[in-house]
C-alpha cells in the first residue's frame, strides 16, 4: 500500500509485506520480504527492507531444528547492511488449543554496515563488524481471559565472546474483544542495544493502539 501527497508540502509513504511458504512431509519453506518508506519534502527519514529465508525441519510435535539466511538495511537503525545466517532448536514448552509457549536457541553469524555520520562535530567513517551471537528467543499466544488474548515475542542476541554486548526485540501485543464485531488492541514493539556501534544511535520503541470493527 502507498500514500502520496503534494501542495503545500509533499508526502509519500509506501510498504509492502510477501510471504511465501510450503510443507513438504515435515519440511516447512518460508520466504518472507517487507519494504517501508517515508519521504517529507524530498527527505526519506525512514527507510527499511528487509528479505528471509526460513527452513523448519520437524522433529515430532514438540520438537524442530531451523535454519535461516536474513538480509536488510534500516536507516533508522544506521544500518546499510545486516545479513545474517545461523540454525538452532525449537521446543514446545506448552501447546494446548490454541495456546503455546515456544522456546528457540540457537547461534547465528552476523555482518552489519554502518554508513558515515557527524556526532557531536566529530565526522565517523563508514565502517562495518562481523560477528558471533547466541540467540535464545521465546514466543507465546495466550487467551487470557474469555475476552482477552495476547501474544508476544521476545528476541535476545548475545555476543558470544563479550556477554554485555545484547540485543533485544519484543513484541508485545494485547487484544480486547468488546463483542462479536469490536475488538481493541494495544501493540508495544522495543528495540533494545547494550552496546551502540553508531554513538548517535538510540533505542527505539513503538507504542500502537486501535479499534477493529467488523462489518
Amino acid at each position: 500500500m502507498g500514500d502520496k501527497k503534494t501542495g503545500n508540502f509533499d508526502f509519500g509513504f509506501i510498504k509492502a509485506d510477501l510471504t511465501l511458504g510450503s510443507r513438504i512431509k515435515n519440511n516447512l519453506f518460508r520466504l518472507t520480504y517487507s519494504h517501508a518508506s517515508n519521504e517529507f519534502n524530498g527527505n526519506i527519514f525512514e527507510k527499511s527492507t528487509n528479505f528471509q529465508f526460513r527452513w523448519n525441519k520437524i522433529l515430532n510435535e514438540d520438537h524442530s531444528l531451523f535454519f535461516f539466511f536474513q538480509t536488510g538495511e534500516s536507516i533508522r537503525a544506521f544500518i546499510d547492511e545486516r545479513t545474517l545466517i545461523g540454525f538452532g532448536y525449537r521446543h514446545h514448552l506448552y501447546k494446548k488449543n490454541k495456546n503455546y509457549l515456544d522456546l528457540a536457541v540457537g547461534p547465528f553469524r552476523e555482518f552489519e554496515a554502518y554508513p558515515a555520520y557527524s556526532f557531536e562535530n566529530v565526522d565517523y567513517e563508514s565502517s562495518s563488524q562481523k560477528t558471533t551471537r547466541i540467540s535464545f528467543n521465546i514466543f507465546a499466544s495466550l487467551k487470557l481471559f474469555e475476552n482477552i488474548s495476547t501474544s508476544t515475542t521476545l528476541y535476545s542476541q548475545w555476543k558470544y565472546n563479550e556477554i554485555r554486548d545484547v540485543r533485544v526485540f519484543g513484541n508485545q501485543y494485547l487484544r480486547f474483544k468488546i463483542n462479536k464485531n469490536v475488538t481493541t488492541f494495544i501493540r508495544y514493539v522495543v528495540r533494545y542495544r547494550s552496546i551502540n556501534y553508531i554513538k548517535r544511535l538510540k533505542n527505539d520503541t513503538d507504542f500502537m493502539y486501535g479499534l477493529e470493527i467488523n462489518i
